[in-house]
């Protein structure tokens, strides 16, 4: 081969290598851009943006996905979609969730909390076709519903029908979306929700079951019309398919998780479907440790438990003792007043005599009370709030600072209160520790579950304590497990004592008509709006429906709801 040749074939490789990196450079360009800031995966496809915007009254969001739903099921790969969605909890008229479905805000904005929507505050929080037509007067929005409260929710629609029921809903939709020109079609259907409050709202129900297989047919006749109309290759649809709530049903035990996911009313869906969206299914988050096996009930005076006397010196706080006790807690009742729970004192009665501590129930919430040997009073520190029928972990610490010594508190992990304790002195005695009735005068009997108790001499860090607040058990993994002079699992499930499985060996022995009883729980469930922020709510969807329109969500619309990505 001659040197022109071979000059020219190097000439065309280097050119060909430059030309592949750069189509590669602009594909990864372009990929990274695109994530960066895109709403929506529709970028390639251009055309008029539109919405329909199906809701359905009643449709537990469980319900709808232990149905059958052919219609439903074949638009879900190309959705994003739970069946753990949300609406109000603490809603007493449909009219509430239906401001949040076209409002964009909850209750305590828009203030319907009755289906008469007296003193609403919608002229600060308008229906969302209000921030529509702002920015698209030419817009044309259109409803049909059967629910005169529905109708009046639906100002500033260009069109709003009230009809018979939901069959005539469908065929006004179906009809609509033949030929009209609108950019935002919504039907309301009331048939499931009347189903469920007639039979229950549970697909064991035959009537509700046929009642969503129904609304399902309807879905399917308003998708088959929506895609035979003659500008649709044109149009860009984004179908919204949402309840605006579930409705009540009592759930199997094990069913039950103790969060709001649990509230069968709450239990809404919602599917936001486009043919160019990815699939993208919701579902519910963490809600906690469970925790389960066997433990005694301590209700009353009759039954108790101690660690005898002779081997509870090592429980004593004297005036130089660091110490952490953890314990956790599930009461019975919503409120008690000074019922001990744990404690190390000759006696718990009123004006708090004697030298000791104990862990106590007041109100809603919980104390830690001591008595020591130099100031001849007695202190307490307070804990915080906890709930009936949800384990709690209690936690107090002993630590020193700068010579001084300071009580601490702790709820589930989360620090609450600080009380000095230098000048008490000692709060060492000769008595057991008890569990459960504290023999006294003035204080109310106990009705409560404990278990995991732990006794460490040593003022563990708050760090360590919130991250093991949770845990339902507790190992050599621990940083601190080595300074535990008492660990009661409390879960043995038989026998006549609650077990110490710390080098210390020091048993609880049971006084009474005590029986172990099974338990199925979670520990430690976040709080309702904190869970509330990982699935869609029902206020989301408009905050959807402008994002997918390409208007502007602005500040000072205050819009609580969230838009959720395909990606």
């Amino acid at each position: 081969m001659s040197m022109m040749k071979k000059y020219k074939l190097l000439i065309g490789l280097i050119a060909t290598i430059i030309t592949t990196a750069i189509f590669s450079c602009n594909k990864d360009f372009d990929r990274t851009i695109g994530d960066k800031n895109a709403s929506d995966t529709t970028t390639v496809k251009f055309g008029n943006r539109k919405v329909l915007y199906l809701i359905v009254d009643g449709a537990r969001g469980q319900s709808v996905l232990d149905a059958n739903t052919p219609n439903i099921d074949a638009i879900l790969p190309n959705s994003i979609y739970s069946w753990v969605g949300l609406s109000d909890p603490a809603s007493t008229a449909n009219a509430t969730n239906w401001a949040n479905m076209l409002t964009g805000v909850k209750k305590e904005k828009h203030k319907i909390i009755d289906d008469a929507l007296t003193n609403n505050n919608l002229q600060n929080y308008p229906i969302i076709f209000k921030r529509i037509k702002e920015t698209s007067a030419k817009s044309k929005i259109v409803t049909y519903t059967s629910s005169t409260v529905f109708k009046s929710l639906t100002t500033g629609a260009d069109i709003s029908n009230l009809l018979a029921d939901d069959d005539a809903v469908k065929a006004a939709v179906v009809t609509n979306l033949t030929s009209d020109t609108a950019s935002v079609v919504v039907g309301h259907f009331t048939g499931v929700n009347a189903a469920g409050a007639a039979s229950g709202y549970d697909i064991s129900f035959p009537a509700y079951k046929t009642a969503i297989e129904k609304f399902d047919t309807s879905v399917g006749d308003i998708l088959a019309a929506l895609k035979k109309r003659p500008t649709y290759n044109n149009e860009q649809w984004l179908v919204v398919i949402a309840s605006s709530a579930g409705g009540q049903f009592t759930l199997p035990a094990n069913a039950d998780d103790q969060t709001i996911f649990s509230q069968p009313k709450a239990n809404s869906f919602v599917i936001y479907y486009a043919p160019t969206y990815r699939k993208r299914i919701i579902t519910k988050p963490f809600t906690g440790n469970r925790y389960l096996g066997k433990t005694i009930r301590f209700k009353g005076q009759d039954v108790r438990a101690q660690v005898d006397a002779v081997d509870a010196n090592v429980y004593n706080i004297e005036d130089t003792t660091k110490m952490t006790i953890e314990l956790k807690v599930k009461k019975n009742e919503d409120k008690f007043f000074w019922p001990s729970v744990l404690g190390k004192r000759n006696e718990w009665s009123g004006g708090h005599p004697s030298v000791g501590w104990v862990i106590y129930l007041e109100d809603a919430y919980w104390y830690f009370e001591w008595r020591g040997t130099k100031d001849g009073d007695y202190h307490q520190c307070r804990g915080a709030n906890i709930d009936k029928g949800k384990w709690a972990t209690l936690s107090v610490k002993l630590e020193v600072r700068n010579g001084q010594r300071f009580i601490r508190t702790y709820t589930n992990g989360s620090y609450n209160n600080e009380v000095e304790i230098t000048g008490s002195g000692s709060l060492a005695n000769s008595n057991p520790l008890k569990l459960g009735f504290l023999n006294g005068n003035g204080h109310g009997e106990p009705d409560v579950y404990v278990s995991d108790i732990r006794y460490f001499k040593f003022a563990v860090p708050d760090g360590v304590i919130a991250n093991y607040a949770c845990q339902t058990s507790i190992d050599q993994s621990h940083p601190y497990f080595n300074f535990l002079v008492g660990y009661w699992p409390a879960t043995d499930g038989n026998g006549n004592i609650m077990a110490d499985l710390s080098s210390q060996g020091h048993d609880f022995k049971f006084q009474g008509a005590y029986s172990w009883e099974s338990f199925n729980d979670l520990i430690c469930p976040p709080a309702p709006e904190t869970l509330a922020v990982f699935v869609p709510q029902t206020s989301d969807i408009p905050a959807q429906i402008i994002n997918w329109l390409k208007i502007a969500n602005k500040q000072t619309w205050g819009l609580d709801g969230r838009v959720w990505l395909d990606q």
